[in-house]
Formats: structure tokens, sequence, C-alpha cells
């Protein structure tokens, strides 16, 4: 749950992962991918490295396909990208790190709690030497935890706090965006019907929405899962999506006036533009309008 290590092998392992089909890549265990869960989001920590004091912050999110995840160190000293698996022949979390300052740094990790990790850690450092060491996380709360690492002569103690949404009022368009609460439904030209349901998360820092396409018989033809809200890196309101296939995609959002709202694909090649209008919601995708009455 750190960082280190020669420049490119992270990005090779991702790569290499990612061209694997599903039959050779193994599922993680239930377990396991709780225990990396907890991993996933932004942190800031502030720690003492050999005995100096440094903050920084840390930040973990899945892989396409979900079986491993991508991570980034980023202090005042180290700029360094992780990835972290899942080795069945050993049955240990396996990070490797990569980055510029100290070397190609592997860290292997038994979960023996729901509370606490501890393994070990090998560290080959740009002086071509290599050392061993020991390694442990423990959760100090849901939010919270502590990672502490002996290699050689290297230690680092680290505390990490998750940065969370504490509610709507972080999202200057909240407001604005609890028009689309709600559940809406439209009809198809083939005879199927549209469904869009809306609402908050616990914490009212994104709206959960899903998109449902169902055919003249009412089977489900396609879904679409997502969440709506605020993404302080782009400074834009942000749709996140996951498709019933797996595909994973996002919709940049801008205000157009103080009723529409326009969502463009990553590409820029799509567009969408959105109207909340009480019990209706008008929306516009390549000049053609499509209007959902709330149920």
């Amino acid at each position: 749950m750190i960082f280190r290590s020669t420049v490119g092998v992270v990005f090779l392992l991702v790569s290499h992962l990612s061209a694997l089909t599903g039959q050779e890549i193994m599922e993680l265990p239930d377990e396991i991918r709780k225990e990396m869960k907890f991993l996933v989001g932004d942190w800031t920590f502030e720690a003492k490295e050999d005995g100096k004091e440094t903050t920084g912050r840390y930040s973990t999110r899945w892989a396409s396909g979900g079986t491993c995840l991508t991570m980034t160190f980023r202090s005042d000293r180290h700029d360094s990208t992780g990835l972290s698996s899942w080795d069945p022949a050993s049955r240990e979390i396996v990070e490797i790190w990569t980055g510029p300052a100290t070397g190609r740094l592997e860290l292997r990790y038994r979960v023996l709690s729901d509370k606490v990790w501890e393994g070990t850690s090998t560290l080959s450092g740009i002086d071509g030497q290599v050392s061993h060491g020991k390694i442990r996380v423990e959760k100090t709360g849901e939010d919270s935890f502590r990672y502490t690492e002996r290699t050689g002569d290297k230690t680092w103690d680290i505390e990490n706090q998750r940065i969370t949404r504490s509610g709507a009022g972080k999202n200057p368009h909240a407001k604005e965006l609890a028009a689309f609460v709600g559940n809406w439904e439209t009809k198809l030209p083939s005879g199927g019907k549209r469904l869009w349901t809306i609402d908050w998360s616990p914490r009212k820092d994104f709206l959960n929405n899903q998109l449902t396409n169902l055919d003249s018989e009412g089977n489900t033809a396609w879904t679409i899962n997502g969440m709506l809200g605020w993404d302080e890196g782009m400074e834009q309101v942000t749709n996140w999506c996951v498709g019933g296939n797996g595909a994973r995609f996002h919709f940049v959002w801008r205000k157009l006036d103080s009723e529409t709202w326009e969502a463009v694909s990553e590409s820029g090649k799509a567009t969408w533009k959105f109207t909340p209008m009480g019990d209706k919601l008008s929306v516009v995708v390549n000049g053609n309008e499509m209007l959902y009455e709330k149920q």
C-alpha cells in the first residue's frame, strides 16, 4: 500500500491482465474482494519516512474487469504507481509499486482478520541492492488505516484517512440534481419501455441511477448502472456507468441554462440534453426527444 519501483512494470502487468480472457483470469475470492474494496477511494496521509515527517495523497481504483487495483502515491518526494492483485497459489494479496525515488517494491500480504493484514516486502533499490522486510496494515476505522513497513534500513509509518464527501453540500449542483430523483418511464416505438430509476446515495454525495430497456414482452434487453456526482479532479458533474455487459464509461455533465443539462460521452461524439419539468423529464438524443413521466 505504498509505492516505489521500476517504471513501466505496473503498466505492463495491467495490459497483460486486461488482455487475458475471462477463462484465464481467476475470479477474486469474495472475502479478498471485500478486503481490497476497502482501499478503493482517495486518501490523505501523514507519515514518517525513515523518521522524517511527510504528508501526501493515496488513491486506489479498480482496473478494467475488476480483477486488480491500480494505485497512486503522491508526496513531496514520491510520485509512484502500483498494481494490487491476488496470487491464488500463495493466497496473498500482492502489490508491485513503481516510481523514480527508490526502486522496485513488492509487497505480499496475508489477510489475518477483518482488521489486520501482515506480510513481507522486497525492495530492489536503484543501486541494485535487494533488501527484505515486514509490513502490516491495520484498519483503525471505516475510513482509516495504519501502514507500517520495515525493509532493510528503510522505515515507514503511515496514518491514512479516507477523503469522504460528507453530503450533498459538497456538490455545488446538489439542489439542482435533486430534480432528477424519482422513477421515470417512457414508452418505445417498438412497444417496449425504458425505465430510469434515480435516488440519492446514503450520504447524498451522488445519485445512484439505473437505466433499463424492456422489450415488448417485458423482458430486459439491456441495463446501465451509474452514479452521478461531482468529480473534484475534473471539477465537473460526472455520471460513471457500468453496462450489463461489464463495459465501463462515463459522461461529463454541464449546465446549459437554468433548466437544461448537457451530457457528453468520453469520446465527445455523443451528446444528450436533460430537462426536468416536475413530473416529466425531457431527454433529447441526436435531436430526437424522449419524454419520461414520473411514476
